[in-house]
């Protein structure tokens, strides 16, 4: 059960402590005075969304805080909104998520406010109260359905770049073919060939000045065979100059034969080096073909490989996308008539056991049905007619306010059963006379099964109250005060009088007052 609620700086609440009995507990007070804050901040305390704007203004934050008694193991619930948007949320004294405080809390607390009757015309909320009621679980469903899209939307986009990827396989298999072609290993190669080109081409320009002077010497008309012939004239015209000459030839003979010699060393293959300068030219045409450095151009030969790959492998995918969207439609299947078949048997369940609280909530002859118009998402339908004779037609079309309201109290009254705590803001709309005095007897017989929660105009349900709490709003010329306080007694006959005619000292108001306390003092029957 609800043990406690503290609020602090929400909306015109600056500080509020309350205690909860149990059984029914039932807030008042005036239009304005905040009663659907208390609420509020138990919504909040339940995993509901805040906001900067529910913040009052004596600060910059608001806290709310409530104990509950699980099990008969306390557990104590904090939550403060900032007016930075931040949330702190606490379980005792662990910090935890808004989604973990609501799978928390639950089974432990439930709130069902006037806006939760309005919304019970729309598909969502019927298949939220459905589910809830089976205990039903869809995400078995909703995550194969969620994963046939998922694979159904991969294989379009296959598909559809499917012509693009084959323009791209072939231009890659054409750029893999020039780079197969180059048959390129070494990413210096080209550096090492130069290195041997320059090599060889240092061999070939001493060879041929070694050719050059060795012709020069002893080639046809060659230096030594001319010194000869002058030399053969100096011993006839000037012999001094014989000797002279003599020491030429033997120099120009030396330089002749060594040169030979260093000839006949140095090789030069015009082959390799031509093979050598075609080799360096196809490298020159990959660099500039591919960009950067032989190490780049391999790179990218490299990449282009992997991208032939993932292509080539695009194709395998395609069948194996295809396979497990086959091996998925039977699941679906599975779980879709599991799913069907689940709430089938909860729709007839609970129009069953909503139809016999009916007449306890003033619809007396009204009937309800649930429908399923679509067979793949068996999302129900309510149908409802207040009047006998008339076919049930859906809610949003024939159910007023207060039979919106009444109905509401029906199906929390079925579907929360199992949940300790029941709160009920304002859900009483449209509603009062004989049929207030019914409803608060459902809400009495509630309570004791339940504690039992309700924000009320209805005296009727005030009156039936096993706790009364009051709010209460004081205005100053700069500020708005609201505080809580329960009333026993004289106050409480006072709080309903108010309730029944806006005039707390009403002789007769408070006489009426007194009937209705009476009339629940000694009741304690529950369905």
């Amino acid at each position: 059960m609800l043990e406690s609620l503290i609020v602090e700086n929400l909306g015109v609440i600056e500080y509020a402590e309350l205690e909860f009995q149990t059984g029914l507990v039932v807030i008042t007070g005036e239009t304005g005075a905040g009663k659907t804050l208390l609420t509020t901040a138990l919504g909040l305390l339940l995993g509901a969304r805040g906001s900067p704007e529910l913040i009052g203004p004596h600060g910059d934050r608001a806290r709310v805080a409530a104990q509950l008694d699980p099990d008969g193991t306390q557990v104590l619930l904090r939550r403060e909104l900032t007016n930075t948007g931040r949330n702190q949320v606490r379980i005792d004294r662990e910090a935890v998520t808004l989604a973990e405080l609501s799978e928390r809390t639950a089974h432990e607390v439930e709130i069902f406010g006037q806006h939760l009757a309005a919304t019970l015309t729309q598909p969502s909320a019927q298949l939220l109260i459905l589910d809830k009621f089976g205990s039903i679980d869809d995400s078995l469903l909703r995550e194969l359905r969620a994963e046939a899209t998922r694979l159904e939307a991969e294989l379009a986009e296959l598909r559809t770049r499917g012509n693009d990827r084959m323009r791209r396989l072939e231009f890659v298999n054409y750029e893999l073919g020039v780079l197969r072609d180059a048959k390129l290993e070494d990413p210096e190669e080209d550096e090492k060939i130069e290195e041997r080109i320059a090599r060889l081409a240092l061999t070939r320009d001493r060879q041929q000045f070694l050719s050059a002077l060795h012709d020069l010497l002893v080639g046809e008309a060659g230096i030594t065979d001319e010194v000869g012939k002058l030399n053969s004239q100096a011993k006839e015209l000037m012999p001094e100059f014989s000797n002279r000459l003599v020491a030429l030839m033997d120099e120009l003979d030396d330089l002749a034969h060594d040169s030979r010699i260093a000839l006949e060393n140095e090789f030069e293959d015009p082959q390799a080096l031509a093979e050598l300068e075609d080799r360096l030219g196809v490298l020159v045409a990959m660099k500039r073909r591919f960009g950067g450095t032989l190490h780049d151009v391999l790179q990218t030969q490299s990449s282009l490989e992997l991208e032939r790959s993932d292509l080539e492998d695009s194709e395998s995918s395609e069948a194996e996308i295809i396979a497990k969207l086959t091996s998925l439609a039977p699941q679906i299947e599975v779980a879709l008539h599991d799913l069907r078949s689940a709430r089938h048997r909860a729709a007839e369940d609970l129009v069953g056991k909503v139809e016999a609280m009916l007449t306890e909530v003033a619809l007396v002859g009204a009937q309800c049905r649930i429908t399923f118009d679509d067979p793949d998402r068996i999302v129900p339908t309510f149908l409802f007619t207040a009047n006998p004779g008339i076919p049930p037609m859906p809610l949003g079309k024939v159910a007023s306010g207060g039979e919106l309201s009444r109905l509401m109290l029906a199906i929390a009254r079925v579907a929360g059963a199992s949940t300790p705590t029941l709160i009920f803001d304002e859900i009483d709309a449209g509603i009062g006379g004989s049929t207030g005095l019914r409803i608060a007897e459902v809400l009495r017989s509630m309570a004791g099964r339940h504690q039992v929660l309700v924000v009320t105009h209805l005296a009727q349900i005030a009156a039936a109250a096993d706790q009364h709490v009051v709010v209460t709003k004081s205005t100053t010329t700069d500020q708005v005060a609201t505080s809580l306080q329960v009333v026993t007694g004289s106050e409480r006959v006072r709080e309903i009088a108010r309730m029944l005619s806006g005039h707390a000292d009403s002789p007769q108001a408070q006489e009426h007052a007194k009937d209705l306390i009476a009339r629940f003092a000694d009741r304690s029957d529950v369905y």
